[in-house]
C-alpha cells in the first residue's frame, strides 16, 4: 500500500516532472502531507479546502452554523470555520489589544494572516493558540479561523493556516458576468 500512496501523491502534483516547466506553475500550490481536498459547494460555499485525510483522521464533519459560518471538524486536532467577512486584520489586532480578559500575543503576522495566543494571566487556564486568515477568492472575501472552543497546539494551528491558504474556488466561472 506504500506504493499506491506514493502514486496518489504523484498524480496530484500534476505530471511526472514538475520541474520541466517551472514557469507553468506560478500559482503556489500548498502541499499538505496527509491532507485531502473537500468540496464545500453543497453547503453554499463555492470553495474547496484541504483537510486531514478521512482515512486516518475520520470523516470531516461540516456544519453550517446559525450565524452563517461553515465549521469543519476533523478528529480532535482540526477545527476551522469559514465565513464571509471583511478579513480585517487591523481590526482583529485592535480587538486583541483592547481585550480586558485575555492577554494576547501575536506570534506570526503576514499580509493576510495572523497567528496569536490568548491567555488569562494567573488563571491556570491553558494558553489558547489561534489563527485568522483572510481568503480572497475571486471577488469574495472569507474569514477563516480556528474554532474557538477547540484547544489546538501551535503546530496544528500552523497546519490549519496552511490548509486555510489552500482554499480555492469551485465555480467554473469565477468571473462575474
Amino acid at each position: 500500500s506504500e506504493m499506491c500512496i506514493r502514486d496518489r501523491i504523484l498524480t496530484s502534483c500534476g505530471g511526472e516532472n514538475p520541474t520541466d516547466n517551472p514557469d507553468e506553475n506560478t500559482e503556489e500550490v500548498v502541499q499538505l502531507k496527509g491532507f485531502e481536498s473537500i468540496d464545500l459547494t453543497e453547503y453554499g460555499f463555492n470553495l474547496s479546502v484541504m483537510v486531514p485525510e478521512a482515512e486516518t483522521n475520520g470523516e470531516a464533519q461540516v456544519t453550517l452554523t446559525e450565524r452563517g459560518a461553515l465549521e469543519i471538524l476533523v478528529g480532535d486536532g482540526f477545527g476551522m470555520e469559514i465565513m464571509y467577512g471583511e478579513g480585517d486584520i487591523a481590526l482583529l489586532k485592535a480587538d486583541l489589544q483592547e481585550d480586558l480578559v485575555f492577554k494576547s500575543e501575536i506570534l506570526n503576522e503576514e499580509e493576510n494572516a495572523l497567528i496569536y495566543t490568548q491567555d488569562i494571566p494567573d488563571s491556570g487556564v491553558k494558553t489558547q493558540n489561534h489563527f485568522f486568515y483572510k481568503a480572497v477568492v475571486g471577488t469574495d472575501v472569507y474569514e477563516v479561523r480556528d474554532i474557538m472552543e477547540g484547544e489546538y497546539g501551535s503546530s496544528m494551528i500552523e497546519k490549519m493556516l496552511q490548509a486555510a491558504k489552500s482554499i480555492k474556488s469551485t465555480s467554473v466561472t469565477d468571473v462575474a458576468a
